[in-house]
């Protein structure tokens, strides 16, 4: 059954007729082993519905943003969604103030263990409206926030943003999203945050994609140092730009992996490295192009990640090797709804080499 179409994902959909809360959509694995390291946790964000909060209609329908959930695992091989304390099973809603920057639809960008607490580093935003695609939008204007939690389950937030979209004309004026946070190694060491936005321009003034970092003393006032990424040259596999992605310290180098795109829609995931974080250079070690990519969409193939590869989030194991989990999305020949899915590869440590980790098919029991 090693071909069959939901090989290899380590979290499926929710049924369309559940009472689950992402029973439309979801995605933006994070995961994070758990207090003990006997097993690990999934945050994740997605919808039931087609609007957003205070029925806010979504300006990109494939944005499976709106709320934010959890699943668990014993081996982090194969989750199970966990009941969070909100309505529908979520862990976390946008905020019931309509004035709130993250009022409408939020996502998780990063959950760590920090002081004996669970700090998430989500995104969000709210009831601005913006001038987008011909027509006035509200929920457009993404911006990085923190909430933290004793249990993991149960979150407060602060309710301003930490990292707010830039002055009109910089770079970051559309927005300051999907957060990813590397909490610093030693007292001396500052906390890392990586983001990104959309930029106007491009191919046809389609707009592109940026990444870039911010710094912080205490993980709460960042401190922007610029934009560290941008699209690729004309016709490479990330001509598009870079969208989300993940940092790492791996042995004495900072490593991004990161989401990619050209301008026929193609998603797939490459790799930047660094040796202070701040600068950052496509690698050139891996793949066929500078940058990769290191892991692409199954094209040609009848499985769920035949599509998209994206939003990759990686684990470091105590034996070396790294897990990446990401997120697949799929349609099947003749259909032209898309299916997603949470896969996940694995690296014997060198951070250029991943092999897809294909999920015993009797373990989903269909």
């Amino acid at each position: 059954m090693a071909d069959s179409w939901s090989s290899g994902a380590v979290l499926l959909p929710a049924a369309p007729d559940s009472n689950w809360w992402d029973r439309k959509a979801f995605s933006g694995a994070v995961v994070a082993k758990c207090e003990k390291n006997s097993c690990y946790r999934m945050y994740y964000y997605g919808r039931a519905r087609d609007e957003w909060n205070f029925g806010v209609k979504p300006f990109n329908v494939f944005l499976p943003t709106g709320r934010i959930g959890m699943a668990t695992s014993e081996d982090g091989y194969r989750f199970e969604r966990a009941k969070g304390p909100l309505y529908e099973g979520a862990v976390m809603d946008p905020s019931d103030d309509p004035s709130a920057f993250d009022a409408v639809h939020i996502g998780v960008g990063d959950v760590i263990r920090h002081n004996d607490r669970w700090w998430m580093f989500y995104f969000g935003a709210g009831m601005e409206e913006v001038a987008l695609f011909g027509s006035v939008r509200r929920g457009v204007k993404l911006q990085s926030g923190v909430a933290t939690s004793e249990d993991g389950l149960n979150f407060e937030r602060i309710e301003k943003p930490v990292l707010c979209v830039g002055k009109e004309g910089e770079w970051d004026q559309n927005g300051a999203s999907w957060p990813r946070v590397l909490p610093p190694r030693t007292a001396g060491d500052k906390w890392l945050m990586s983001y990104h936005t959309r930029e106007n321009g491009g191919h046809n003034n389609m707009g592109f994609f940026s990444a870039g970092v911010a710094t912080s003393d205490d993980g709460l006032l960042w401190h922007k140092q610029g934009k560290v990424l941008e699209c690729g040259k004309p016709g490479s596999w990330d001509e598009g730009g870079v969208s989300v992605r993940h940092v790492l310290r791996i042995g004495d180098e900072f490593v991004m992996f990161y989401e990619g795109s050209n301008y026929q829609y193609e998603f797939a995931i490459g790799l930047a490295t660094s040796e202070d974080g701040l600068v950052w250079r496509r690698d050139e070690q891996c793949g066929d192009e500078p940058g990769g990519p290191i892991l692409r969409a199954r094209r040609g193939e009848e499985v769920w990640d035949n599509w998209i590869v994206a939003t990759p989030y990686v684990v470091k194991m105590e034996d070396g090797s790294l897990r990446m989990y990401y997120l697949g999305v799929g349609k099947k020949e003749g259909e032209e709804q898309q299916q997603q899915g949470i896969g996940l590869a694995l690296s014997d440590g060198d951070f250029r080499t991943w092999k897809r980790y294909c999920v015993p098919f009797e373990k989903f029991g269909l």
